[in-house]
């Protein structure tokens, strides 16, 4: 099945770019005119469970996106998602579609409105290095497993329901941009 390729190729480019260190300092992408278009499925993980303002009450803030973002340690590494007003950044080349939730990426688009996933740095890297609008497909269920709710024909047997979900949510976003 092509889309299954698509899926494996995709998750091949995740790998590469959330290994690179510093995602500012990649050759930029020629722009071909078309979207570029990556789907995040998982589980948990891929729901995303960072939590996004600094709570005193809560590790002293610690540990938060909002904390990170300011410390003198780390600032630097998160500049880019910060604006001049000290808000979060709102993007408008990188958009993401997450089951009950889309729009034009910024911090808040993890299991809630105030978590972020993977997403987040992912999509300021393929942002940052892609001419190209693009589109984030974020497919994620906590609590399952990827071994068995995912498997997806190629491992032998029947397609188990969250691939399925995969597929069709993937389908519908597509078929209606």
């Amino acid at each position: 099945m092509k889309l299954t390729m698509k899926i494996q190729s995709t998750l091949i480019v995740f790998a590469f770019l959330s290994s690179l260190a510093n995602p500012a300092s990649a050759a930029r992408a020629k722009s071909n005119g078309k979207l570029k278009v990556f789907i995040l499925a998982g589980q948990s993980n891929m729901q995303g469970h960072g939590v996004v303002k600094a709570d005193a009450r809560r590790n002293g803030g610690k540990g938060s996106l909002g904390f990170i973002a300011r410390a003198e340690k780390t600032k630097k590494r998160l500049a880019h998602t910060i604006n001049e007003n000290g808000q979060w950044v709102v993007r408008d080349d990188v958009f993401i579609w997450y089951l009950d939730r889309s729009g034009q990426l910024t911090a808040g688009f993890g299991a809630s409105q105030d978590h972020i996933g993977p997403e987040f740095q992912f999509g300021h890297a393929v942002g940052d290095y892609y001419e190209d609008p693009v589109l984030l497909i974020k497919l994620a269920w906590g609590g399952k497993s990827v071994a068995v709710d995912f498997r997806s024909p190629s491992a032998g047997g029947e397609s188990a329901d969250y691939y399925k979900l995969v597929l069709d949510h993937t389908t519908e976003v597509l078929g209606n941009l």
